[in-house]
């Protein structure tokens, strides 16, 4: 009677489960191009094959910390390794994510703890989020092989875990730093676990942990979310930032969201998702800059209303991919396209940016002006956590940037692009889908459609806020109803052969603050423009407005400069204040963000706002 029981509540918690919107297809073979496709090269060839996997072992052998987060560095590496192994095929990539599996498992304790830990001084300050990166990159191995051993390692893991803390009757929220959000995080992978193996232990730890949530001391992310508290306003300053009273540190909130949305998932409690739509959407409203990121000292701090004044370590590079990430679930979830384009405007500026040209290393923080510098080395070792972050992010590219939906496909990035999907509805079969453009520098894309047997099925085609008037062809018949800001469905027997084309309203905008009108920054696209030293030195103190005609402002384009890795190059004609007279100036000469400040010292030192000499608000 028990067994048929258990049976029962499993098969209703099953037909519970939330299903998303969207979805990675399968590939048979994927090969992005162009700028993307040319830095994922960098970063998988310069940085995640040249990382020393031993290196990243090492600490777990120790088993003497008492402080720090050494054991974050392999979760993160993996987890992007793994990505990358995905997107090629590599054998010398599984070799190493099998030699650093086996490296991680033989330090595995007989009571399941993997860590490093002293044993007086286990589920402290960062432990907890270790094991969580441990249990990541271990699910993400098993996904790839179904080793046995691999599941038999986590699941001692998370017994470890979730006993040690139940039993503790030490409150969710006292472990660790950041009102106990970086412990609680751990709650993604073991609702992964769950999903793997339908053991309801893990669902009741994951409950334990958000039922934790309700506490007043806690971070309170479900009722904070509820009550539209701003994220950056939900608690009082603290008195030690980095430290256990800190409410607002970024990274670890959106790493519980992400959390939450797994649990969603599983138990389909739209409460759950209401909250992190409503935490995401204040972040995107309040928090996220221009670039695509957000934060100082790595806490939000209501930045995007005040982001043209400079203020101390912008911008972290794990706030940047986790945000990545979080839009990422959620527009798997919701199928929103504001998350997708949430996605390219911090892809092509915050991390894009914040990446050495030659994919070997990532800064730590980034700012609208000044230089790129690299952060420091951390827990005694030589990288920090920003190092082993910035690959998960550019990884993404290859899960976002064509999706599937029950109806069809969806193109969510532009970009030079050829691959063959395996598509879930078998009747369909196979597609072969090839983008041909510059995007982002010119405004023009062709796709090219070949399934395996004419069929009818949707292509929704994402369409930037910022696009305004958009134009859509299929083979050469112009598509209506096409909008900004939302997707542009055709719906149709697609055969061999068949061609989109898409032209998108690419301008340069003048973006402003209410809080600071005379303070401004040009866009293009999705492009956030800088004046870079290389090209001009007096925009860092002079003042000048763009010229506008017919309510426009004029541009001409040409491609960067190669040896400088500079992908465009765009020249506006500015109104120049000189010794208190106004006059035009030859054309200013701007570039994508993502390539300003890229020799990373003083040569290249850069700036995005720029001052105005009058009020330009009435010729926008």
């Amino acid at each position: 009677m028990k067994i048929q029981l258990a049976m029962l509540l499993l098969l209703l918690c099953l037909k519970a489960a939330a299903q998303d919107v969207f979805f990675t297809p399968r590939y048979t073979d994927l090969k992005i191009g162009g700028y993307i496709g040319s830095r994922l090269d960098a970063c998988i060839a310069n940085g995640i094959l040249q990382t020393d996997e031993d290196y990243l072992v090492a600490p777990f052998r120790q088993r003497k910390e008492r402080s720090q987060w050494q054991t974050e560095f392999w979760g993160k590496w993996f987890t992007s390794a793994a990505a990358a192994y995905r997107y090629t095929g590599s054998s010398l990539l599984l070799t190493k994510l099998k030699h650093a599996v086996d490296g991680l498992l033989d330090t595995q304790t007989p009571d399941g703890y993997i860590g490093n830990y002293a044993p007086g001084y286990r589920l402290q300050q960062w432990d907890i989020w270790g094991m969580k990166y441990c249990l990541l990159g271990l699910l993400d191995y098993y996904d790839l092989t179904k080793d046995r051993r691999t599941l038999v390692a986590m699941k001692k893991l998370a017994d470890y875990v979730s006993a040690a803390v139940m039993k503790s009757g030490v409150p969710m929220y006292r472990f660790g730093n950041y009102k106990g959000m970086a412990a609680a995080s751990i709650l993604e992978p073991v609702v992964r676990l769950y999903k793997i193996t339908k053991e309801e232990a893990y669902l009741d730890f994951a409950n334990y942990i958000v039922a934790s949530w309700n506490d007043p001391s806690s971070a309170q992310l479900i009722l904070k979310a509820q009550e539209q508290v701003p994220v950056g306003a939900r608690f009082p300053v603290p008195g030690v930032w980095y430290g256990p009273d800190n409410g607002q540190k970024a990274y670890e909130m959106m790493s519980c969201y992400e959390g939450l949305l797994e649990l969603y998932r599983v138990t389909k409690n739209k409460a759950y998702l209401d909250a992190v739509v409503a935490a995401a959407g204040n972040i995107r409203e309040t928090e996220i800059m221009i670039t695509g990121s957000g934060a100082s000292m790595e806490c939000w701090f209501g930045g995007a209303a005040t982001q043209s004044i400079p203020v101390k370590h912008t911008m972290e590079a794990c706030v940047t991919v986790t945000w990545l990430k979080l839009c990422l679930q959620l527009l798997r979830i919701t199928g929103d396209a504001k998350w997708a384009g949430e996605i390219e405007k911090s892809y092509y500026n915050a991390l894009l940016g914040t990446m050495k040209p030659g994919g070997a290393t990532w800064g730590k923080y980034i700012g609208m002006k000044g230089r790129r510098y690299l952060g420091e080395q951390q827990c005694g070792m030589n990288t920090n956590c920003c190092i082993a972050n910035g690959p998960r992010g550019i990884m993404l590219a290859v899960k976002e940037a064509v999706m599937e939906h029950a109806d069809g496909i969806v193109i969510n990035m532009y970009t030079p692009l050829k691959g063959t999907l395996l598509l879930k509805d078998r009747k369909r079969g196979k597609l072969e889908l090839e983008m041909s453009t510059d995007y982002p520098v010119s405004d023009a894309v062709t796709i090219r459609l070949a399934p395996q047997q004419a069929s009818i099925f949707a292509v929704h085609l994402r369409i930037p806020e910022w696009s305004r008037a958009t134009r859509i062809t299929v083979n050469g018949e112009p598509v209506d109803g096409v909008r900004a800001g939302s997707y542009a469905s055709v719906e149709r027997r697609w055969k061999k052969g068949d061609v989109i084309r898409i032209v998108f309203d690419m301008q340069v905008r003048l973006f402003t603050l209410k809080q600071d009108p005379y303070r401004y920054a040009l866009l293009y696209g999705p492009l956030v423009l800088a004046a870079d030293r290389r090209y001009q030195l007096a925009p860092f103190f002079d003042f000048y407005t763009p010229v506008f005609k017919d309510k426009k402002i004029p541009f001409k384009i040409s491609a960067g400069a190669a040896q400088q890795n500079v992908l465009m190059e765009i020249r506006v004609p500015m109104m120049r204040e000189t010794d208190g007279l106004v006059t035009q100036t030859d054309e200013l000469i701007l570039i994508d963000f993502a390539s300003a400040g890229n020799t990373w010292d003083e040569r290249s030192a850069y700036t995005v706002w720029l001052q105005k000499i009058r009020d330009v608000s009435k010729e926008k």
